[in-house]
């Protein structure tokens, strides 16, 4: 460890231990989607201590954006949501091993992005790339830490190749078909950008970031499947654990 990353770390040095630290420091982890969940996702795996990323999204900073998105701002309006994680990020810890896909996942080149992580963080908005990185998450034996926000409602769920599959949880029509076959119906399930508070992504990304430190250090308290958080922001006394 260099003496910036003790410094970084110190004020959770009474949380993990050295080798706990080094197994959050060394696990390679996949973000797909650099957007209002992805982006504090990245932000808090970087200062937790994470030194291997890969990060994915093919999509520009707009005006739109500015309510939830934490790397939004006037002057990366237009800019590469990849490129500014990715530099911003370096500015946190230089040391960061973080590579960068400016790029929409498809099938022809998922394997590719996904090979050498152990872990895939879902922070897409559409049904159709969650089932698509789901099923190769399950292909390649990597957990798959899946979050959905809307308006003021998130959930959450960790699913590995004990689990149910994610198709499997939440009984999608596509469980069992090809995603060829499946496309239409998966993409008519995500028909239109959803209305998002800001404060909701950034409470479930940082959520996502503690079940990914869970997984990694074999909490028994990691949220697995088909155990699923369901969480109205506001409502506080909607905050409940479910088995789907």
């Amino acid at each position: 460890m260099t003496e910036l990353y003790n410094q970084m770390i110190s004020r959770q040095k009474e949380i993990f231990t050295e080798n706990q630290q080094e197994k959050i420091r060394n696990t390679p982890v996949l973000v797909i989607g650099c957007g209002g969940l992805g982006g504090t996702v990245i932000e808090q795996l970087v200062r937790a201590g994470f030194e291997n990323l890969t990060i994915v999204d093919q999509d520009v900073f707009d005006k739109t954006n500015l309510n939830r998105q934490i790397r939004s701002n006037l002057d990366t309006i237009d800019k590469s949501k990849v490129e500014t994680a990715k530099k911003e990020s370096l500015k946190i810890n230089p040391n960061l091993n973080i590579t960068g896909y400016d790029t929409t996942i498809t099938p022809e080149n998922i394997s590719q992005i996904f090979k050498g992580n152990d872990i895939v963080i879902d922070a897409v908005d559409n049904v159709y790339t969650r089932v698509m990185i789901s099923r190769e998450a399950r292909k390649q034996n990597m957990a798959f830490i899946h979050c959905a926000v809307e308006t003021t409602v998130g959930q959450l769920t960790i699913i590995t190749n004990d689990t149910p599959s994610y198709e499997e949880l939440f009984k999608l029509k596509s469980n069992g078909k090809t995603l060829d076959k499946s496309k239409e119906y998966l993409l008519g399930i995500s028909t239109k950008k959803p209305q998002v508070l800001g404060t909701t992504p950034a409470i479930f990304g940082a959520l996502e970031v503690n079940e990914t430190i869970k997984y990694i250090l074999e909490s028994k308290d990691a949220l697995f499947a088909p155990k699923v958080l369901l969480w109205d922001i506001f409502d506080m006394t909607s905050f409940r654990i479910i088995d789907f």
